[in-house]
């Protein structure tokens, strides 16, 4: 299992290789192209680059108390903060190598279930996880919807994606919310998984073993259900936990203000602040879609594209390189080297 993880790693790694030299070549060949001394200098010395670290490390302990929290009040089993900070870091490590965002949720339910939460009561808690997230960023784009438009409006693109973005967004969020509170839905997933366990007849070695698989299907799926009533008669405490949420998102979004005005750009920086964030947040719900792994490449076009309208062109290819370092490859290595401290850690624990 875990050579096939390696390889699935590597793979990865170099569809992301490709396509970041792709996307940098053409950073570099137009609008003024990559000012590398600005690049080099921005995480060496410019007050805005250590803001912008400071800013990273903040969303990473508001998402940690998210974990948290979720885990402590729907679950109830001993789960430190440092176990919490570890399935942060996890998901964070594999959602910057999958498409869309989305292969962190598979290993943060492998780490809780190796902790001893059961597997529906995994898949609820990295679920609701994603939708409070979600929704957070979701709510930040729609509190700065409106000042973004005032500085999209000349580019009909952008328009029509910051429209693209949010539906996409939002029926997401609906669909996981439709899964949560009707019985039938779930019952119809419980059917189709059920049948799907059934077409391993085909195989000898597995034949045998479904109807327990499909007996093990059903507690789980009692497992999902239970973790979810915990949910509705423990709603309040969602709250803080969203606010959370958004602060973490924030904190995510200030990356590209920090890239944006390492430059200079704004005299007034609480508008500007207040316009960059805006426009990163819409920004953000589009790249959530990505089909490449780490959104290389749309990510990029995506920053270009949105901040062309208030960027100067000869700054522009180089503030997109400092906020895509910042926002992906720095945490991209910081995860990935703290996933092989986890990983390894983990081995030798289980040699013991």
């Amino acid at each position: 299992m875990a050579g096939k993880n390696l390889k699935r790693i590597v793979i990865y790694l170099l569809l992301l290789g490709i396509v970041s030299a792709i996307t940098f070549y053409f950073l570099s060949n137009f609008s003024g192209g990559i000012e590398w001394g600005k690049v080099i200098n921005f995480f060496v010395a410019n007050p805005w680059g250590f803001l912008g670290i400071l800013s990273l490390l903040f969303s990473w302990i508001t998402d940690t108390f998210i974990t948290y929290i979720l885990i402590r009040k729907l679950i109830r089993v001993p789960f430190s903060f440092l176990k919490s900070f570890n399935m942060s870091i996890i998901g964070i490590f594999f959602n910057k190598l999958s498409p869309a965002s989305t292969g962190g949720s598979v290993f943060q339910i492998a780490y809780l279930k190796r902790n001893g939460i059961n597997f529906g009561s995994s898949v609820s808690i990295t679920e609701l996880r994603y939708i409070i997230k979600q929704s957070a960023m979701v709510v930040a784009a729609a509190m700065g919807f409106l000042i973004a438009l005032q500085v999209v409006e000349r580019n009909e693109i952008t328009f029509v994606l910051s429209f693209l973005g949010f539906g996409l967004s939002i029926g997401g969020i609906l669909i996981l919310i439709l899964i949560n509170v009707s019985s039938k839905v779930r019952s119809s997933l419980l059917t189709i998984t059920k049948w799907a366990i059934g077409l391993l007849r085909f195989s000898k070695k597995l034949s045998p073993k479904i109807p327990d698989l499909r007996q093990k299907a059903e507690k789980e799926f009692k497992n999902y259900v239970q973790s979810m009533k915990m949910i509705s008669t423990n709603w309040k405490f969602i709250i803080p936990v969203f606010f959370l949420a958004l602060l973490s998102a924030l904190g995510h979004l200030f990356l590209a203000f920090a890239a944006v005005q390492s430059f200079g750009i704004f005299e007034n920086i609480p508008k500007g602040m207040l316009e960059v964030i805006s426009l990163q947040a819409i920004a953000t719900t589009i790249i959530f879609f990505s089909p490449t792994p780490g959104s290389s490449g749309l990510a990029e076009g995506g920053f270009y594209l949105f901040f062309s309208t208030i960027v100067p062109p000869k700054f522009l290819a180089t503030v997109t390189l400092e906020w895509r370092i910042l926002s992906y490859f720095v945490p991209l290595a910081l995860s990935g080297i703290i996933f092989l401290i986890i990983f390894f850690h983990g081995m030798v624990s289980t040699r013991k």
